[in-house]
């Protein structure tokens, strides 16, 4: 299991697919649950794989994760060759200097520059560096003008900038560092329920939703709210991890300590029998859980649950360190406990009502 779920999440996490151009993404969904379910895709990007249940009179469960992750757009081009950029998505400037990224020109080339920063050698003596504003940061591809910029390496406003990483897994610890495990974890975590789900069939109808631009104002999701119909929704993450050094007194999400399901943020209440299904099959399968009581974030579970007339919904998740940054951290084990968290709750879910 760990050497296909490991190639499965080294695609995943390293292919581009930032919000509004998720289709790189996309492609690797389709191939992957192609002889699983029927398909749809609506205009806007989402995707939806349905799984029949073997009962027609069982609950229809919709389960989404978002395809999209959080990168940068040039904004401007400077008579020096400097590229100012914006955000697409949440970033923590503190994170960004020195980091390496990819701008991608018209014709589709990717070319290598590097968020500069002022050496210490130009530092004041005694002055402590300052957390820069994103505005005051630039791309440096090299470039002399915003002629070379244009002419040699084919680059012009609106091109795409991607933050480059390298894919690693440590076998002592069972670990795996990449970027974009929010959420392609949660991408990775719905493929391979899916293919669970044709081995051990339940009688509950699986709705698996792919949606798109989560990060800059789940829009893919208040376009799927529009016509989904389900009794039941999961929304699967990669959940920020706080057990970190700094991080709160009590942590709620560590890694390696099992799957995340959510019961408040300030955008979303879980709802309690939907919790209670969750509690219930953790117990059943001796599968480890972390609830969580989250001050901040959001997902697409506060658009889902209020879709049509309301579906119940819940959080779900993989702890994720240093999420919204070039690197990040999980733990393998909680990325297939989840899958059988999910596969237990479906299974249960005929108890739901």
């Amino acid at each position: 299991m760990n050497k296909s779920s490991l190639a499965l999440i080294e695609r995943l996490t390293l292919v581009a697919g930032p919000s509004g151009f998720e289709k790189p993404v996309g492609d690797i969904i389709r191939e992957h649950l192609a002889s699983i379910g029927s398909f749809t895709t609506d205009p806007i990007g989402n995707i939806v794989c349905e799984i029949p249940g073997t009962n027609a009179q069982s609950p229809r469960i919709l389960l989404a994760a978002h395809q999209d992750e959080i990168a940068f757009m040039v904004s401007d081009i400077l008579d020096n060759g400097f590229l100012h950029f914006i955000a697409i998505g949440g970033w923590n400037p503190l994170t960004l200097p020195s980091s390496p990224v990819e701008v991608i020109a018209n014709n589709g080339k990717k070319i290598p520059g590097i968020i500069g920063q002022l050496s210490p050698h130009f530092l004041k003596k005694g002055a402590t560096p300052q957390v820069p504003q994103l505005e005051e940061l630039c791309i440096d591809i090299g470039a002399s003008s915003a002629e070379e910029v244009r002419a040699l390496f084919n680059i012009q406003l609106g091109a795409l900038v991607l933050p480059v990483t390298n894919f690693s897994y440590i076998p002592q610890t069972n670990c795996i560092i990449s970027k974009a495990f929010d959420d392609r974890i949660g991408v990775a975590t719905l493929i391979e329920l899916g293919q669970l789900l044709v081995k051990n069939p339940i009688e509950a109808t699986v709705i698996l939703a792919f949606t798109v631009q989560e990060e800059v104002g789940t829009r893919g999701a208040k376009v799927l709210a529009n016509y989904i119909g389900a009794e039941a929704a999961i929304v699967v993450e990669g959940a920020p991890a706080d057990d970190i050094r700094g991080g709160p007194q009590h942590p709620q999400t560590c890694i390696g300590k099992g799957a995340h399901v959510r019961i408040f943020d300030p955008t979303h209440i879980g709802h309690p029998k939907l919790l209670d299904c969750a509690r219930e099959a953790a117990k059943k399968g001796a599968i480890p859980i972390q609830e969580t009581v989250r001050k901040g974030g959001g997902t697409d579970a506060m658009i889902l649950a209020l879709a049509g007339r309301g579906i119940p919904s819940i959080v779900t998740g993989v702890p994720v360190r240093y999420a919204h940054s070039h690197n990040c951290l999980i733990s393998l084990s909680d990325y297939h406990n989840l899958i059988l968290l999910l596969h237990a709750i479906c299974r249960d879910m005929g108890k739901f009502d």
